[in-house]
């Protein structure tokens, strides 16, 4: 065989390790993502519902129909990279996709102030730019690179909550919407960091922010 044979067997067996080796982080990570999810959602009631997206390696959502206050319905869904093709990783790596939890709640009370938190020029926030005049928003950067953004009347009552949820995951997080219609709660945020971080901890100071 010539060198150029031999190129494209050993990229070929290289792609096939990859391929195995990604599997198999996958589906750890995976499972450890749902076990500390689980572990979690015990502050916020019991799990009604969950299934696998696909399998352990892709995903997994698991619903709370009946929550604890100030929650009513909580879903939580996660998503993880696809690294086992790895010129498709490499691509979806690059326009920026992370594993990433998503939380979706509906609340027991409407919120009287609507909240978006978003990377700093996130395309999100560029959207705020276009609203009416009534719904016009008070804009504020955080120490972790997030543009926070208030509309409505009243007070927040939950702010030194919401800053003290920010400053402990505010580097993960890549957006938080807090709005009159149920859904009440949008939050997507990135897995790593959480995993080495107390699951019980992170939806007690999401349950102090909201209450």
């Amino acid at each position: 065989m010539n060198l150029g044979e031999w190129i494209v067997i050993g990229f070929s067996a290289f792609l096939l390790i990859w391929y195995i080796a990604m599997n198999i982080f996958n589906r750890r990570r995976g499972i450890a993502t749902y076990q500390w999810l689980r572990r979690g959602l015990v502050q916020v009631g019991d799990i009604t519902e969950s299934q696998w997206l696909g399998s352990s390696g892709t995903g997994a959502r698991i619903i709370v129909s009946q929550a604890k206050k100030p929650f009513r319905r909580l879903e939580a869904m996660y998503l993880l990279e696809t690294r086992e093709i790895l010129p498709y990783w490499i691509i979806s790596h690059l326009r920026g996709r992370r594993d990433e939890l998503i939380i979706k709640a509906s609340l027991r009370t409407a919120p009287k102030i609507e909240i978006e938190v978003t990377k700093t020029n996130n395309r999100a926030m560029n959207e705020l730019d276009s609203l009416e005049p009534k719904q016009a928003t008070e804009q504020v950067q955080s120490a972790e690179g997030l543009s926070i953004s208030r509309s409505g009347h009243g007070d927040d009552p939950g702010e030194k909550n919401l800053n003290e949820f920010l400053s402990d995951f505010g580097k993960s997080i890549q957006r938080i919407s807090l709005k009159r219609q149920a859904p009440h709660l949008e939050l997507r945020i990135g897995i790593k960091p959480l995993l080495i971080t107390n699951s019980e901890s992170f939806f007690s100071m999401l349950q102090a922010w909201l209450l």
